[in-house]
């Protein structure tokens, strides 16, 4: 059986999972226009962007809960420190899509020099996660905690 505080967290992760999922599925599909994307259907191109933005959602929560057993109040450095992490998981995962050929940019999307990947993706975990969280905070707990 859960306890109190063991309770809150699961709802919390649901509600970051949630915000993660919604601001990530928003991104990628704003974002597919600068991908080859030729001979893939809407549908495929939807579910590929739905699955992403549940992987990106699972990303947020990874990233808390580490940073929450290093850092244990959510301060400023907090934040920096989901950036960083957000920024490495954007290029841990273009790298990885690129060693499986998972996907391509088109000439549409501007590329970040010396990683080789695009700048759309790289900036969507640097930014999403931390706002994910900070959004999450402030519906869970309110100004106060965040």
């Amino acid at each position: 059986m859960l306890n109190k505080k063991s309770k809150i967290s699961f709802t919390f992760f649901g509600v970051l999972f949630a915000v993660a999922f919604g601001l990530n599925w928003i991104w990628e599909i704003s974002q597919t226009f600068a991908f080859e994307m030729s001979g893939i259907s809407g549908g495929k191109m939807l579910l590929f962007c739905t699955f992403a933005a549940v992987i990106d959602g699972f990303v947020a929560i990874a990233i808390y809960r580490i940073l929450h057993k290093i850092i244990a109040v959510v301060n400023w450095k907090f934040y920096l420190a989901a950036t960083v992490l957000g920024a490495l998981s954007a290029v841990f995962f273009e790298q990885t899509a690129f060693t499986f050929g998972l996907w391509e940019y088109n000439e549409k999307m501007i590329v970040v020099p010396f990683t080789k990947i695009g700048l759309l993706p790289f900036v969507q975990l640097t930014v999403l996660v931390p706002a994910a969280i900070l959004l999450s905070r402030l519906i869970f707990f309110g100004r106060e905690q965040t």
